[in-house]
């Protein structure tokens, strides 16, 4: 006992060479988890990875490794246990699983209110979330500015082409918008013209953004001659939800009809760096670094929430038969205060929330398309035990400027149909549903839909 603790003493001193402590690397979806052990292990470390079956790809057997379901929590736990890992990154893609669907074990009914509390909030909420569970039970989570930072993007030209000043423009239009949506985490990612938002990323990702601007979206032709910019959130969580692009990200952006892209720089990570560069080239893309000088305002955006939403009635106009729930009017709080910064950034009029986590805006989209997409956003399962979930905000004066057929409302059969599509539970107007036979039919299409539809008068 004697010799031991003074060899513990001698290697604390630097007097012997303490063998590197094991990284654990919690991998899910793309090639990230791969990149962090590669680096990792040309540093000199040695790896354990705990690979997320239906997620991790099959190239993960290069390292030592164990598979695991998504449910089973008490395995996870265990196998960095034995592998003697005490500080793990969490790296690589996933959306909202659905619980009911989960093969569990019993460490995940062991931490079944942590579990449970994942349900609720943004990503940013989620995920720190999940860092204190992690570290709760004795795991060091390490960003990838710790383990492997030269995966994150240089200051400056990546690529061949210089951006132009118009560029430069519409990536500083982007970056205000995204410094204010910071409080409501969404908004990673954005794609803006010098004078206008064209899009801003939910909880579909930055991908399904870009796919619908791109020759068969929803959205095509919108983005022609646009920028496309990823920067972290103000206050995001860096340890386990860092920006990324890769390949496909310029594939998808080049598509779209984009003409650059810009990151934060040593804030976004750069997968496949050589081929993504490559493929900007070959796109005749810019692709920047750009440094970060838009910090969190914590007097702009953020004063909104739990406020009376800036001159909007706390109390609306309840029209058809189904109410609100208490979580429905959090949501609806939220998209108000949402509406009110997207508004003075020309954003869109419509915003969708759902368990008090910001599910989309529309920025440019057709509104009846932005709601239909969201029948395929992640959502924990938790609409096959509650029925519907989610609120659309909408301004009623902003989108009846863009209504194509010139109709005084917004409120109509598409809608509603869409809405209850998407397994919604209601509609908000900021505005007023004017005029009999006009509230007639939104009246009747929301009780046909089984959707709550409240309207908050004229705005001042």
């Amino acid at each position: 006992m004697a010799t031991e603790r003074g060899r513990a003493r001698q290697e604390a001193v630097g007097g012997a060479q303490a063998e590197p402590q094991p990284l654990g690397i919690l991998a899910c979806a793309g090639q990230l988890p791969l990149e962090i052990a590669a680096a990792a292990r040309a540093a000199g470390r040695p790896i354990h990875i705990v690979a997320i079956e239906g997620f991790a790809d099959d190239a993960v057997k290069a390292y030592p490794h164990e598979r695991v379901r998504l449910g089973q929590i008490g395995r996870m736990l265990a196998s960095f246990a034995r592998a003697g890992v005490g500080q793990i990154t969490i790296a690589g893609a996933m959306q909202r699983p659905n619980l009911l669907t989960l093969r569990v074990d019993r460490g995940f009914f062991a931490n079944l209110p942590a579990v449970l509390a994942l349900t609720r909030g943004g990503d940013d909420t989620v995920l720190r979330r999940v860092v204190a569970f992690f570290e709760g039970h004795g795991l060091k989570v390490a960003g990838v500015s710790e383990v492997a930072p030269a995966l994150l993007a240089s200051e400056g030209p990546m690529a061949l082409r210089v951006a132009s000043a118009a560029e430069l423009a519409a990536w500083q239009r982007a970056a205000r918008l995204a410094r204010d949506l910071g409080p409501f985490d969404v908004g990673q990612a954005i794609v803006a013209s010098a004078d206008a938002i064209v899009a801003v990323e939910g909880v579909r990702g930055t991908d399904a953004m870009l796919r619908d601007l791109g020759p068969d979206g929803l959205g095509t032709g919108l983005g022609r001659g646009g920028v496309l910019l990823k920067l972290a959130k103000p206050g995001q969580e860096m340890r386990v939800d860092v920006p990324t692009i890769g390949p496909e990200t310029v594939r998808l952006a080049h598509a779209a009809g984009l003409t650059a892209i810009g990151v934060g720089a040593g804030g976004t990570i750069v997968l496949e760096r050589e081929k993504t560069v490559a493929t900007a080239d070959r796109c005749g893309m810019a692709l920047v670094g750009l440094r970060r000088e838009i910090e969190k305002d914590d007097g702009g955006a953020a004063a909104f929430v739990g406020e009376a939403d800036a001159g909007v009635p706390v109390m609306g106009d309840f029209i058809a038969r189904r109410t609100p729930t208490p979580g429905d009017r959090r949501d609806l709080r939220i998209g108000r205060a949402v509406l009110e910064v997207v508004k003075a950034h020309g954003a869109g009029g419509a915003v969708i929330v759902s368990r008090e986590h910001v599910l989309g805006v529309r920025g440019q989209l057709p509104l009846v398309g932005f709601v239909a997409a969201q029948r395929t956003a992640p959502h924990w399962g938790r609409r096959l035990l509650k029925g519907r979930l989610g609120v659309l905000v909408i301004d009623e004066r902003e989108e009846a400027q863009r209504d194509v057929d010139g109709a005084s409302h917004v409120i109509k059969r598409e809608l509603a149909q869409a809405a209850m599509d998407a397994g919604l539970a209601g509609v908000a107007v900021l505005g007023s549903v004017t005029g009999d036979e006009a509230r007639l039919d939104a009246t009747a299409w929301a009780n046909e839909a089984k959707l709550f539809l409240v309207a908050y008068g004229a705005q001042p």
